[in-house]
């Protein structure tokens, strides 16, 4: 591109600066250098943001204010999809504004443009794609007796995940799965129900372990804890009951949680929002309605989604599952292959191309 002293750009955080770090063309102005951009004159200027996770930050939207008369376009990345960063989100549905999301907002946009942006595939994928490439296809064992029908991690407290809990109770599945609730916050894993991997784990002495989310190393590589595959749960289980972080209708919110049964080839049922599976279809996934009833999916009460996707764990431990693994071989392999296949994070690289593209075409024009 000739364009080699026409962009200037705002990056309001680390983050921001590592999606710009490709555009080597641009003249990047950090938070400390806010007024210097400002009263910068390129012909073209950007602002990016990341959306904070705490929820008591606003000060990044009074930046976006500060900003917003003096920019072409500002860039927002969310990786973290909660009740508070959707309503800033769609309170940011102007005209300049770029989003970028890891899944999908029940909401239409009026004016900003929403792409996605999948940061959790990107990640969760990263340790068993490139550092450790065979490592799944060495320990995980496919289609041998087992000694339960699910695995049910449920993490920390939420009302689907009390759910889903007290129905295994009342139904009697306690021992067709394995269960952990680690409820609380700020009480180190290690002394929760948490099952942590036997081979390759080692814990930094300098982190606390208070959530998954807390780095380790595995096999040598420092990764977040809840990002690595369970093999000795999987290799004990076959299939997996994901319960996602948020399981509202407003939006549907993609974790780790739905890529590591996914790289595991392993039937999933989901306790989420409605309309999560009608989403990871739109990505080119596939599901399970040719083994089981997924009419749940699109059920917009909560607790009859929730009841209707349990019972199909249900069906599931008394059906025989040689016959399920038979019924999905082409469904998971065709879902390993596009998780592990697939470039998620040149859907953000290749979109701020273009956009930076067509704006700089338009100011040479003029």
């Amino acid at each position: 591109m000739a364009v080699s002293h026409s962009v200037g750009v705002y990056l309001d955080t680390d983050t921001c600066h590592y999606h710009f770090k490709n555009f080597q063309f641009c003249n990047f102005f950090s938070a400390a250098s806010i007024d210097n951009f400002l009263s910068s004159d390129y012909p073209i200027k950007y602002a990016a943001f990341h959306v904070p996770f705490d929820k008591n930050d606003t000060l990044w939207l009074d930046r976006i204010e500060t900003l917003y008369a003096k920019t072409n376009r500002i860039f927002i990345f969310c990786s973290e999809l909660h009740a508070h960063t959707v309503k800033s989100l769609i309170e940011l549905d102007r005209p300049k504004i770029v989003i970028f999301i890891c899944g999908h907002i029940n909401y239409t946009f009026k004016h900003a443009h929403v792409h996605r942006w999948l940061d959790w595939f990107v990640t969760s994928v990263y340790f068993y794609k490139v550092v450790e490439p065979s490592l799944l296809s060495k320990k995980i064992q496919q289609g041998t007796s087992k000694n339960y029908f699910f695995d049910i991690l449920l993490g920390c407290q939420r009302p689907h995940r009390d759910f889903v809990y007290n129905y295994i109770h009342s139904e009697n599945l306690t021992n067709q799965v394995i269960m952990t609730y680690f409820r609380f916050w700020n009480i180190d894993l290690r002394k929760s129900d948490h099952i942590f991997e036997t081979d390759g784990l080692e814990f930094l002495p300098e982190s606390s372990y208070t959530h998954s989310v807390h780095q380790v190393k595995y096999h040598g590589h420092k990764m977040n804890l809840s990002q690595i595959v369970p093999l000795d749960i999987y290799n004990d289980s076959y299939y997996t009951l994901i319960t996602e972080t948020n399981a509202v209708n407003e939006f549907n919110f993609f974790t780790e949680k739905t890529v590591k049964p996914i790289l595991a080839k392993r039937l999933f049922v989901v306790i989420a929002g409605q309309g999560f599976l009608k989403t990871l279809k739109s990505y080119g996934f596939k599901t399970f309605d040719t083994v089981i009833d997924e009419s749940y999916d699109s059920e917009e009460n909560h607790e009859t989604r929730w009841t209707m996707a349990l019972e199909q764990v249900k069906y599931l431990t008394s059906a025989d599952p040689v016959i399920i693994h038979e019924k999905i071989k082409e469904i998971v392999e065709h879902n390993y292959n596009l998780m592990l296949g697939y470039e998620w994070y040149d859907d953000l690289v290749n979109q701020l191309k273009s956009t930076i593209e067509i704006d700089t075409a338009h100011t040479i024009a003029d």
